[in-house]
């Protein structure tokens, strides 16, 4: 099996990852939907072994309370973001009329700097707030050189600063910091598709600005 699997999901498409791990486990990252979670972990003989967040937005947690129901996976997200998966409001919910909000209590939170094991994957944070306080840059050690940056970059681009506490001021400290990262990286985004590092140091503008 590959090391990564995408599936865009829910209303707005979020990218939901999956990671094969050991004993035929596996980590979602940020599930949108549980349905085409649990049809994709059954079609590749793969149990649900935890669930991580890379930020408290509901288009990237939709799925989560129903996965925990059905499967009992541990949930781990940023400390910081843990009070917007139990808000509507806060975690911008509206913006999936069509998708019933379910509150999380997650299980771990992990903050910068912390480095952790979920289902056997190591984990490194690198705090990245601006798209909200919790967000963060996932390092995954076990796959290499491979970051999952939920919305705080894209191709191209950078998450939006409007919601809750978000900050303009942050992202572009956090920018400022992205640009110092030494070395390359596959860099797996929240939307859209995967990029590197050194692809957005080169022609990302708002990376470029820092």
């Amino acid at each position: 099996m590959k090391d990564v699997y995408m599936l865009p999901l829910g209303e707005l498409g979020a990218n939901c990852y999956i990671i094969p791990a050991a004993d035929n486990k596996a980590v979602v990252i940020d599930p949108a939907s549980a349905t085409e979670v649990m049809i994709f972990l059954q079609s590749n003989g793969l149990t649900l072994g935890s669930i991580v967040l890379t930020h408290g937005h509901f288009d990237h947690f939709a799925g989560v309370a129903a996965l925990k129901e059905q499967t009992g996976a541990e949930v781990l997200a940023p400390a910081l973001d843990a009070e917007m998966l139990s808000s509507a409001a806060k975690s911008w919910a509206d913006f999936m009329p069509r998708t019933e909000f379910r509150p999380v209590v997650p299980d771990r939170t992990f903050s910068d700097g912390e480095e952790f094991t979920a289902s056997g994957v190591e984990f490194k944070v690198m705090a990245a707030p601006g798209h909200t306080a919790g967000s963060c840059l996932l390092f995954c050690r076990t796959l290499g050189n491979v970051i999952f940056s939920g919305d705080v970059l894209f191709r191209g681009a950078t998450g939006r600063t409007d919601g809750y506490s978000g900050s303009r001021t942050q992202m572009k400290q956090t920018l400022h910091d992205i640009n110092l990262i030494e070395g390359d990286y596959t860099i797996y985004c929240g939307h859209d598709e995967p990029t590197t590092l050194s692809n957005e140091k080169k022609y990302n503008p708002y990376i470029g600005a820092y």
